[in-house]
């Protein structure tokens, strides 16, 4: 056609890229999406050689991580011809050479079961209103991240809302790229799994583990909740979540009842320890993990932020009453409030480090890398954990607290016949203020305690308290990991 376009007029030849997405949405976000490369990205060194304009590439999530894996080679044919165009003889001839292929850590069945759960609770909770109000709850978006506990293998990882990658095959219409980018549709395209949030209560496992390593609490200390706590001075009075108080509780019992009162203590005193030189509650959320990316093979990574004096600092340059690390400030951090930022990536990581005893897995959802005779070339899951050294007995301790959260706490309505003597779960609520919206709901939990396979951690946006609204999501996805749902 080519050849002959001069004899045919108004036929043009057009190149059109397919892509087929046999799942539709599923797994949007860590699959991510391809499209033409920009002549930012022809700049990159990354794609200084084998790339040129037009060329269709990875843009987000896997398909931009693994695209030096994936892309081949093109072919290529040159001819000499003779003056009227037409062809004498090969002068040379590159064959193509296709890509790699990635085979991933994620259970396309768990995965579909878990998107579907997620979507049809959001549905449920938003016919839900406000306690003595006539607002319902919006859940604007969500996540769920599913861990193999004993290792660094994503399962599955969801957020809600989602899209469907194949709009973009080929080059997005304009109508397509700006319902994406509607705020009105909550931004489908962000993979609120590696976005920061506050984390509320979920958080207490490092101020209760900064505690023990630092000899705030021990098992056997007891701390008072009387409902209002005025460790600040009377005029700077912080309440807990319930009311009426909780009265004397140690650290297993302040985990359980998820007590606000008892870990102010625990913040303050970390605070007034050494002045706060060695800014103590920020110095384990680092080793936890928080604060930093985790490094998973996906784009987009948030790193949260962990504030501290130096932050403040930065942040809010120029407003100097703003500017010093308040004892206030420890207090509120200590129960995953204030400024602090987290990712559900980072939550899972920070559990995952608890159920390891010490040993930080890097997640990945990359399994292997195999030649397209099928050869494997690289394996992502030979990585070893890095050993972070932390006292084995204060997690102990901690993970009484959290299996007790379960069994007789916070959650232990919504695990209500649930075979925790044959499955026993740990696990903690979390509920989070955020200024000028609804409160954010978190759960995160494990499985079985004595051998823990998975972790599982839900966040929901806008959605309530983390026991009413993230724990029965949870408790779902717990009944379909354990085969409950088709008595197995």
């Amino acid at each position: 056609f080519k050849e002959n376009s001069s004899s045919l007029p108004g036929v043009e030849i057009i190149n059109i890229f397919l892509r087929e997405y046999e799942y539709g949405s599923l797994a949007a976000h860590i699959l991510g999406y391809t499209g033409e490369i920009s002549e930012e990205r022809l700049k990159m060194s990354q794609y200084g050689v084998g790339y040129e304009g037009g060329d269709q590439i990875g843009l987000t999530g896997i398909e931009e991580i693994y695209e030096q894996l994936l892309k081949g080679t093109k072919g290529k044919v040159t001819y000499e011809v003779d003056p009227i165009g037409r062809p004498k003889s090969i002068i040379e001839e590159i064959p193509f050479k296709s890509g790699n292929d990635l085979y991933l850590t994620i259970d396309i069945d768990m995965q579909k079961e878990v998107e579907e759960i997620l979507a049809n609770s959001i549905l449920e909770i938003r016919e839900k209103k406000l306690s003595q109000s006539e607002e319902y709850y919006e859940v604007t978006g969500a996540s769920v991240v599913i861990l193999s506990a004993q290792s660094g293998e994503v399962l599955s990882m969801a957020s809600y809302p989602t899209y469907d990658p194949s709009v973009f095959t080929g080059g997005i219409s304009e109508s397509d790229w700006a319902y994406l980018n509607d705020p009105q549709n909550h931004f489908p395209l962000n993979n609120r799994a590696v976005m920061g949030y506050a984390p509320g209560s979920i958080f207490k496992l490092v101020t209760a583990f900064a505690g023990l390593s630092e000899d705030i609490i021990n098992k056997a200390r007891s701390i008072s909740c009387m409902g209002t706590w005025y460790g600040l001075g009377q005029d700077y009075p912080k309440t807990c979540w319930a009311k009426g108080g909780h009265g004397a509780l140690s650290i297993i019992g302040a985990i359980k009842v998820s007590c606000d009162i008892f870990f102010y203590q625990v913040g303050y005193e970390l605070f007034l320890k050494n002045n706060n030189s060695g800014e103590l509650l920020q110095k384990y959320s680092k080793i936890f993990g928080f604060g930093q990316k985790t490094g998973i093979d996906i784009s987009s990574e948030g790193s949260g932020v962990v504030p501290d004096t130096e932050w403040k600092k930065e942040y809010f340059k120029g407003q100097v009453g703003k500017t010093i690390w308040f004892p206030g400030d420890s207090v509120n951090m200590a129960i995953g409030q204030g400024d602090l930022l987290v990712t559900p990536l980072q939550m899972a990581q920070a559990y995952s480090i608890l159920v390891n005893r010490g040993l930080k897995y890097t997640p990945h959802v990359g399994k292997e890398i195999r030649s397209p005779e099928g050869d494997i070339l690289i394996s992502f899951s030979d990585k070893e954990p890095v050993n972070l050294n932390l006292d084995e007995g204060y997690m102990e301790i901690i993970e009484e607290g959290l299996v007790q959260v379960i069994s007789q706490g916070t959650a232990a309505g919504r695990f209500a016949g649930f075979p925790l003597k044959e499955i026993t779960v740990a696990g903690k609520t979390g509920t989070a203020e955020v200024a000028g919206k609804q409160d954010s709901a978190w759960f995160v939990c494990y499985a079985p305690v004595e051998n823990p396979e998975y972790i599982v951690v839900v966040m929901l946006e806008q959605a309530g308290g983390g026991s009413s609204s993230a724990a029965p999501v949870a408790r779902k996805l717990m009944d379909y990991l354990f085969g409950l749902n088709s008595g197995m």
